[in-house]
Parts: C-alpha cells; sequence; structure tokens
C-alpha cells in the first residue's frame, strides 16, 4: 500500500481528490496547511504528495523547498495543484523540486493518470533497490564465507593433525614402544599445531568483530562534548603500547580543542585508517604516520598520511570495496578497514573524505561537520 499525502487550505478541494484517488492500493492522509503536513510526514514519511501551489502562510512551493532541504524528506516526489493558466508558478514549482503537476478544474482521468505515473516509477526504484540490495547481500555473503572458510579450515586442519599425533602417542604408550625421541617429537609438532590453529582462530575472532564495526556507519552519531587532541593521543597511545614500531607525528590547530562530536566514531574511523597503513604501506616502512587537524567554520579537517609505500597492486578505488586486499594470508588484512572508515564518515558522521596514494604513501582528508566549542 502506497501513502499519499494532500496537501490543500481549501477542505472541498480534498475531498474531490480522495475521492478521485479512493483505490484499495492508496492510504490517502490529508492536510488543510503546510505546517500540518510538515507534522503528518514527520509522525510517517509518505511515498507521494500531492500539493496546492498557493496556499497562506506556507505555499505548496515552500512546503517543498522545506521538505528538499532534509535529507530523510528529500526523496518524496512532489506533484503540485494550479489553475491551469498559473504558468509562473507552475515553473517555480518545477524548479524546487516538483516532479509533476495537475491543472484545475480537476479532471479524474488526468489525476489518476499522472499518480500512477508516479507509483509506477516508485515501484520501479523499489525493485532496483532491492535487486541493489540482494547483490550487495550476496557479494557479502560469499566475501564472509570466503574470509572465514580459510582460517577455519586451516585450524580444523591443525586440530585433526593434533588428533592424529594424540592416538599416536596412547597407541605407543599403550604398546609400551613410545621412546623419549618419539614423545619430543609429538609434542614439538603439537605445539606448532596449536599455535596454528589459535593464530586461525584468533583470525576468524578478528574479523567478526570487525564486521560487527559495519552496523556503526548507519547507526546515528552521538556527539559529546570533547578534546580532539586529546582523543588523538589517546589512540595513538595505544598502538605505542601494543609495540608496533610506527611512529606518529601529531600537529593540531592548538592544543586546546574542544568540540561536540562522537569521540568513539572518529576513534573506530581512525584506527582502522592506521590499520590499512600498516598492512598496506608500511610493510618496508615504519612512517611516521602523520596526523594534522585544524577547526574552521564549524568543520573539523584531518590530514592523514602514512609516508609508506602506497597500495601495493591495488587502486584507490579497489581499497574502499569490501574484500578487496593485496594483504592476505598471515598478514591478517581482509579488506575491510578502508570501506568501514569511508561509510562511517559518510554516514554516521555526515562527513566527507578523499583518498590518495602518492609519493608519500596512503593519503586520507577527512572533513567533519562538528559544533566548536572553544
Amino acid at each position: 500500500m502506497f501513502d499519499i499525502l494532500i496537501v490543500d487550505d481549501i477542505a472541498e478541494n480534498l475531498q474531490v481528490l480522495q475521492l478521485i484517488l479512493k483505490c484499495p492500493r492508496f492510504r490517502i492522509r490529508a492536510a488543510t496547511s503546510g505546517h500540518t503536513a510538515l507534522q503528518l510526514i514527520d509522525n510517517q514519511t509518505p511515498d507521494l504528495i500531492i500539493t496546492d501551489i498557493k496556499m497562506p502562510k506556507m505555499s505548496g512551493v515552500d512546503l517543498c523547498r522545506i521538505l528538499k532541504s532534509n535529507k530523510a524528506t528529500s526523496h518524496i516526489p512532489i506533484v503540485f495543484v494550479s489553475a491551469y493558466t498559473d504558468t509562473e508558478n507552475i515553473v517555480e514549482a518545477l524548479e524546487v523540486g516538483g516532479v509533476d503537476y495537475i491543472s484545475k478544474p480537476f479532471r479524474p482521468a488526468e489525476i489518476n493518470a499522472r499518480v500512477n505515473t508516479q507509483i509506477k516509477l516508485l515501484e520501479v526504484n523499489a525493485l532496483q533497490v532491492k535487486r541493489q540490495l540482494s547483490d550487495a547481500l550476496n557479494k557479502m555473503v560469499i566475501g564472509v564465507a570466503h574470509e572465514i572458510n580459510t582460517p577455519l579450515g586451516t585450524g580444523i586442519t591443525a586440530v585433526s593433525h593434533l588428533l592424529a599425533l594424540t592416538r599416536e602417542l596412547v597407541d605407543a604408550f599403550e604398546q609400551q614402544t613410545l621412546s623419549q625421541n618419539m614423545l619430543s617429537d609429538s609434542l614439538i609438532q603439537s605445539c606448532e599445531s596449536i599455535k596454528l590453529c589459535e593464530r586461525s582462530l584468533g583470525r576468524v575472532a578478528e574479523f567478526v568483530n570487525l564486521l560487527k564495526t559495519i552496523s556503526k556507519a548507519e547507526s546515528p552519531a552521538q556527539p559529546g562534548r570533547c578534546d580532539f587532541v586529546e582523543v588523538m593521543e589517546q589512540l595513538v597511545s595505544q598502538y605505542c603500547i601494543d609495540d608496533t614500531g610506527v611512529e606518529f607525528k601529531l600537529t593540531s590547530q592548538s592544543k586546546n580543542m574542544p568540540m561536540s562530536l562522537d569521540a568513539n566514531l572518529v576513534q573506530l574511523v581512525m584506527s582502522n585508517i592506521i590499520e590499512d597503513s600498516i598492512c598496506h604501506g608500511l610493510v618496508d616502512k615504519k612512517g611516521p604516520i602523520e596526523i594534522k587537524f585544524a577547526v574552521a567554520h564549524e568543520l573539523l579537517e584531518i590530514q592523514y598520511c602514512d609516508n609508506g609505500v602506497g597500495l601495493i597492486d591495488v587502486t584507490v578505488d579497489e581499497l574502499l570495496k569490501p574484500f578487496v586486499t593485496s594483504r592476505r594470508g598471515n598478514l591478517g588484512h581482509v579488506g575491510l578497514s578502508a570501506p568501514v572508515a569511508a561509510n562511517i564518515i559518510s554516514g554516521a558522521l555526515e562527513g566527507e573524505y578523499s583518498v590518495a596514494s602518492t609519493e608519500r604513501g596512503l593519503q586520507w582528508v577527512i572533513r567533519l561537520p562538528i559544533v566548536n566549542l572553544s
């Protein structure tokens, strides 16, 4: 069922349009003003809006401008109602985002034809979205299966070998043929199998944890007061504690940078980017990783450069695609770090980014909207 909202300050026009559009496929709601329409839209987003152009206080054009300026409602198709001779207003209505218009006096055949056209377009778009989602899910399932199956297979092989060694030892012990050399060799092989199994299961656990972060790209940010310099220093200190051997150089506009920002999400973004550099760009080099940040006009700009070798056999476009990486196997990279970071930046944090592979290695420029509290 499609939800259609009709907006007109004249009750008779609303009644006529409701009668014409009465159909089991449609749920018709009505509003006598633009303000009332906004309240109804806030309660439930309609699939289609039909609004009169000329209304007191808030015209249909004004209503359209408000809806198109909001990401949550900008996708709603809006059909305008106007007098047949009102050419200037019709042109303005289409320029601000209207998709079609219905002329007065009403002609049922015209109204049904124009509305059904918009409904068919919605159905086509919904089908395309469904197919895209299905394709994305299929690729995700294949990617997840491949990335998890490899270490699991290695772990299973290691466990099978360990089980075979244990059985040999038990048999030799029961038959009293167990020698010191046999016991020593079996214990060495057992330790190697256990370590291999541990590494494989560790990779699976890391991969599952990384998958959990993907959902955060679609979750709303929870901004709070923080000092961005302290946030970055805290993140960098974790890598120093882990003794990765990577050097960091932080440069800020000022030492005190209080702002309203989701510090946890920003740390998640930067940690994914740093992990990506460690796996891709810092194979033969150790940076230093340079991170510069500054605030201007309610915007936080982060410039990141790892001073590494750049991308290896991977383009920038491929870097941002899931499961694309040149560092597989025991090197522990599955190609999700950069896509996760990019999705969180453009999703939950509502920012923008650019990525480049240069002579100075991998470079990111990230711009995030903030509330400057300094």
